[in-house]
């Protein structure tokens, strides 16, 4: 703890954020989306967004902002509260 009681978060833990966060996102959202029956280019038309863009984030390529994570999971007819307490 420092700073006034807040805890120091290390690079090492940043590292790891990083590179599991966006994976688990990913592999949620790709779930999420089987369950439901719908392809990656479904998805892709109910985002307005890009197939492959979808296909890179339910790998983990890339990292979604919070409004995208919030238009996927209302395309996915979830709450946002749903698809990231998986996480």
């Amino acid at each position: 703890m420092d700073f006034a009681g807040m805890a120091i978060v290390s690079e090492q833990q940043i590292h790891l954020l990083k590179e599991n966060i966006p994976k688990r996102v990913g592999g949620i959202i790709r779930s999420i989306r089987v369950k439901k029956n719908m392809t990656q280019t479904q998805l892709a038309q109910a985002t307005n967004k890009d197939r492959q863009y979808i296909y890179k984030i339910e790998k983990g390529v890339v990292t979604p902002n919070i409004v995208t994570i919030a238009i996927l999971a209302e395309a996915l007819e979830v709450t946002l509260k749903e698809l990231v307490e998986q996480v």
